[in-house]
C-alpha cells in the first residue's frame, strides 16, 4: 500500500482504535471463555434465575465483563454483580436486571435481584465517595433508545441493594478533581427539553448524605464529544467538557473545584466563541506537559480566497492562564491520523503548506506572493504502513520520526540557506503523534 497522508482507510482506523486482528472469524464470533470463579458464578445466577438467560455486559470503562467480582459491603470478600436478560417469547422494554452474588460456606449464592434502571449498561465504577467509608456501585443505564441515560448509584449491606442516588446523565465519572486525596462523582448533562445543560459533583458525607455542587454549563451544549483531565498554565487542576453545539461542532469549557465548589475556570463570552470548531478537533494535553490544549481552526496563509474543498486548515492550541484563553502555537493537526506538527515561531505567517496528490505527502512552503508563488520546499510529511514503501523512503533521505499502531511517519527535511529552514532536530521535536 502505497503512502498516504490525507485520505481517511483502514489504517487510520486502526490507528484509532490501538487494536491488532490477529484472530479468526470463527475466534471472535465465539463467546469469551469463563474461569473457573465465573462458571461456579453463573452457575449459581442460573439456578436463581433459570438457564434461560443471557450476560449483559458494560460498555466502558474499567469492569467490562458480565461478572464484576469486588467487596462491595466492606466485609473483607469478594462479592459478585452479574447483570442479565431473561429470554423471553416477547420482550419487555426494559428486562435488564442486576445480581448480587455472595460466598456462603464456600459457595456462591444469588442473594439479591432487582430490576435494573435501564435497557443497557454503559458503564460500572465501584468507588468510595468523599469521606465516607462506604463502597458505592456506580452504574450508568442508557434506555431503549440509547438517547437517555439514568446513573443509578447503590449501596450493599445486609444483603440488600440500595439505590441511594438516581439521575440522568451524559458523561459520568469518579474523580478527585479538587485534589484532596478523596473522590467526587462528577455527573455532565446536556442540554434538553426540561433541563438546561449542567454539570454536578457529588460528595458522601461522614452521616450518609451527599454533599451537592452544580454549575450551568453553555446552554447550547446538548451532548458531550470528549471528557480530559489536566492543568490550566497556572497549575489549576481541572476538567475539561468539550460540548457538542450542532451535529459537528463543538466549544469547550473547563470546570475546577475548590473547598467543595464547583466553577467554570473561564467565563467570558469571548472564549466560548474562540472555542468553536469541527468536532473532530478535541481538547489534549498536545505535549506532555500536564497542561490542556485547546485546538482551534483557522487556515493556513493563501487560503483565504480558495474553495472550501482546497482549503487546508491550520490549528492553534489554546491554553488557560489567569482565567483567559491564550494561543500557545499553531500547527498542522489531521484528526483522522492522529498527528500534529508545531510550527516553529519564525514559521508563522510565513509558512504555508501543500497536498502533494502524486507523492501522496504534506508539504510545507515558505509563503510567496500566493499559493501558487510558494515554491520553495521546507518540509516534507508523509505515513506508509508499507515496509517497502518506508525502505524507498529512507534510500532517499527521509527519516523516521515515531512508528505507531503499524503506521510509520516519515519527514524528509530539504537542504535550504534560507532562515526558514529546518533543521532534522526541530522536524522531530515538533512532530507529535
Amino acid at each position: 500500500m502505497k503512502a498516504r497522508l490525507l485520505a481517511a482507510c483502514t489504517a487510520a482506523v486502526t490507528l484509532l482504535s490501538g487494536c491488532t486482528f490477529s484472530t479468526s472469524i470463527d475466534g471472535l464470533l465465539s463467546p469469551p471463555k469463563l474461569s473457573v470463579e465465573q462458571e461456579q458464578i453463573y452457575e449459581a445466577l442460573r439456578r436463581a434465575a433459570g438457564s434461560n438467560i443471557s450476560l449483559k455486559y458494560p460498555k466502558t470503562g474499567d469492569y467490562l465483563s458480565a461478572f464484576i467480582v469486588s467487596d462491595i459491603d466492606g466485609d473483607g470478600e469478594d462479592e459478585a454483580l452479574v447483570f442479565y436478560e431473561k429470554n423471553l417469547l416477547q420482550s419487555e422494554e426494559n428486562a435488564l436486571r442486576l445480581n448480587v452474588l455472595d460466598q456462603i460456606n464456600g459457595s456462591w449464592r444469588s442473594v439479591y435481584d432487582l430490576a435494573a434502571g435501564g435497557a443497557e449498561v454503559e458503564k460500572v465504577m465501584i468507588s468510595r465517595l468523599g469521606s465516607n467509608s462506604r463502597t458505592n456501585i456506580i452504574v450508568g443505564y442508557s434506555m431503549v433508545n440509547r438517547g437517555e441515560r439514568v446513573l443509578s448509584v447503590y449501596d450493599y449491606r445486609d444483603g440488600a441493594l440500595t439505590e441511594t442516588l438516581n439521575s440522568s446523565y451524559s458523561l459520568a465519572d469518579v474523580c478527585d478533581l479538587d485534589q484532596n486525596g478523596e473522590n467526587e462523582l462528577l455527573i455532565v448533562c446536556g442540554q434538553t427539553v426540561s433541563q438546561s445543560a449542567r454539570a454536578v459533583t457529588y460528595v458522601l458525607a461522614r452521616d450518609g448524605s451527599y454533599y451537592e455542587s452544580r454549575t450551568a454549563l453553555n446552554e447550547s451544549f446538548t451532548d458531550f464529544a470528549n471528557l480530559l483531565y489536566g492543568n490550566t498554565a497556572d497549575g489549576i487542576p481541572c476538567v475539561w467538557l468539550d460540548g457538542m453545539t450542532g451535529s459537528s461542532t463543538i466549544q469547550t469549557q473547563a470546570l475546577t473545584m475548590q473547598e467543595g465548589v464547583l466553577t467554570l475556570v473561564y467565563t467570558d463570552g469571548d472564549s466560548g466563541i474562540r472555542t468553536s470548531r469541527q468536532s473532530g478537533y478535541l481538547t489534549c494535553d498536545l505535549d506532555g506537559d500536564g497542561i490542556a490544549e485547546i485546538p482551534v481552526n483557522t487556515l493556513f496563509p493563501g487560503y483565504t480566497d480558495t474553495t472550501e474543498s482546497e482549503q487546508i486548515r491550520m490549528t492553534s492550541w489554546y491554553e488557560c492562564r489567569g482565567g483567559s484563553l491564550m494561543r500557545k502555537c499553531s500547527g498542522y493537526y489531521s484528526p483522522d491520523q492522529q498527528f500534529s506538527f508545531v510550527l516553529p515561531r519564525r514559521w508563522e505567517r510565513k509558512v504555508t503548506v501543500k497536498q502533494d496528490a502524486l507523492a501522496e505527502e504534506l508539504v510545507f512552503y515558505k509563503l510567496g506572493r500566493s499559493l501558487e508563488d510558494s515554491t520553495l520546499p521546507l518540509l516534507r510529511l508523509c505515513i506508509t504502513d508499507s515496509a517497502d514503501t518506508l525502505q524507498d523512503r529512507l534510500d532517499n533521505g527521509y527519516i523516521l520520526l515515531c512508528s505507531k499502531n503499524g503506521l510509520r511517519y516519515l519527514a524528509q527535511v530539504p537542504e535550504t540557506t534560507d532562515p526558514l529552514g529546518l533543521t532534522v532536530s526541530e522536524a522531530i521535536l515538533l512532530f507529535h503523534a
